[in-house]
């Protein structure tokens, strides 16, 4: 079934990628999903949901069809639910992309699906609270579905 769903996802990939928008980078475009709430975080249906081990940080990402919670040792660290701005999905060459900025957390966050049958993905956070000469400035982890 898993086999069947990625084909699915890695063919409607390939067929967003073909007919990419005008002001778009060549293979990339923005997939059909409802942002009308610039607050709300709506995943495109070709998306995994469930939880991720973050071993940088020893947290747990937890992604619902509408919601983002970031965990650690039990205790909800952060739901993003309200509280995002600039989200943004692409589906393009490095597969589906999800952006958005959350001035709670002080934070910019990319999570990208690669087009592979693997379930990891890769988390992309950037701080806004801290000088670029920070080591934690920028930070980029694979995160591991459990």
């Amino acid at each position: 079934m898993k086999k069947i769903l990625m084909a699915v996802v890695t063919a409607l990939i390939f067929a967003a990628g073909a007919v990419a928008q005008e002001g778009q980078a060549v293979g990339e475009t923005v997939t059909q999903v409802d942002v009308t709430d610039a607050t709300k975080i709506h995943f495109p249906a070709e998306f995994q949901f469930g939880k991720w081990k973050d071993a940088k940080w020893d947290a747990v990402w937890e992604i619902t069809s509408s919601n983002i919670v970031l965990s650690k040792d039990g205790e909800v660290i952060c739901s993003f639910d309200g509280k995002i701005k600039n989200y943004n999905v692409l589906v393009g060459i490095k597969g589906l992309e999800i952006s958005f900025d959350c001035d709670a957390t002080k934070r910019s966050y990319k999570i990208v699906k690669p087009i592979s049958a693997k379930t990891e993905l890769e988390l992309d956070v950037v701080r806004h609270d801290v000088p670029d000469s920070d080591p934690n400035k920028h930070w980029n982890t694979q995160i591991i579905r459990q």
